[in-house]
């Protein structure tokens, strides 16, 4: 636990030394509530079905944080470490694999949760959208898709073949999902083919559980894409841990 605390102060410290990715993992999505928030109001719309713009698409900016700290934030960390011979050298000491990969979620989980939290706040407070009907099914929600997609890093930083790497497909990967999460337009307001498709993206499934949640409808409604989430936490986890090196491969 000793070691475990030492990594994760450590971490957190390298952390604060990219002040980019720093912001992009915390406050890109509570800027972005701001920004569209200050721009479209949150009056109510028809083409929202009688919602404002906001209530119709807030926990899609919680899932901005998820697109952003899984496909890129994690893996270019990952990779940047095992590049720079970080790894390499932690790799001649006691320190197990899974005590580092621990520590290195633990600090995106906090930074990530603390992101998305003050993204759903600011909807709240600075726009009027109303609580959640069930605040602690919305956490719930907020944790296992966080924890999804650290997993989804993870796994994702044992087959990028470099940082480069990491970085273009990371971004493309990044613009994706953020197109699917309903953050700059509902679900609703797309046409019925969009629709189909953006059903399959996984920060879809995390938006749909958390409007579902914030509404307060039955826990039976949040199943499907709650299991889809586990299976992705599940999946990319073993993934993860199975490939993870402490060295470039050659």
């Amino acid at each position: 636990m000793t070691t475990y605390r030492a990594l994760v102060t450590a971490l957190w410290r390298s952390q604060r030394r990219d002040p980019v990715g720093l912001f992009f993992s915390f406050a890109f999505a509570p800027v972005l509530v701001i920004i569209l928030g200050a721009i479209f109001g949150n009056d109510a719309r028809a083409e929202f079905g009688g919602m404002g713009f906001l209530d119709a698409t807030l926990p899609a900016f919680a899932s901005l944080v998820l697109a952003m700290i899984g496909v890129l934030q994690v893996p270019v960390a990952m990779l940047t470490l095992r590049e720079s011979g970080a790894l390499r050298r932690l790799s001649l000491t006691p320190l197990r694999r899974g005590t580092f990969v621990a520590a290195a979620l633990t600090v995106h989980f906090a930074v990530g949760i603390l992101g998305m939290l003050t993204a759903l706040t600011l909807g709240v407070l600075a726009f009027g959208v109303s609580l959640p009907s069930n605040i602690v099914g919305v956490l719930a929600v907020c944790v296992v898709g966080l924890c999804a997609f650290l997993a989804l890093g993870c796994a994702l930083s044992t087959i990028y073949p470099s940082t480069a790497a990491a970085t273009g497909l990371g971004n493309i990967l990044m613009i994706l999902l953020m197109l699917t999460s309903g953050a700059f337009s509902p679900l609703s307001a797309m046409p019925e083919g969009i629709q189909n498709i953006i059903k399959y993206s996984p920060v879809r499934w995390f938006v749909d559980a958390a409007q579902l949640s914030w509404a307060g409808d039955p826990l039976r409604d949040m199943v499907a894409p709650v299991i889809l989430l586990l299976i992705v936490l599940v999946v990319a986890g073993i993934i993860g841990i199975t490939r993870f090196r402490w060295d470039v491969a050659h």
